[in-house]
């Protein structure tokens, strides 16, 4: 099974029975990390790419013009 890299949140000294590190990143696999997944306590490392990902960002959320709402327009 691949193993991928989760990063431990705060407060937690232990993960699937082994100590955490110092950098708080540890290896599991997904049968592994899914009960900790599931309580918050490791989040899936996301892996930066040298060339970005080729998305666009999303649009500011600022403009609410294209917003819709419930009430009729009166």
């Amino acid at each position: 099974m691949e193993k991928h890299t989760y990063v431990v949140a705060e407060g937690f000294s232990t993960i699937n029975g082994k100590a955490v590190p110092k950098n708080r990143e540890i290896e599991l696999t997904d049968r592994e990390a899914l009960y900790d997944l599931s309580l918050g306590r490791i989040e899936r490392k996301v892996k930066a790419s040298a060339k970005g990902s080729g998305r666009k960002p999303l649009p500011e959320a600022d403009d609410q013009s294209d917003f819709v709402t419930d009430k009729a327009e009166a």
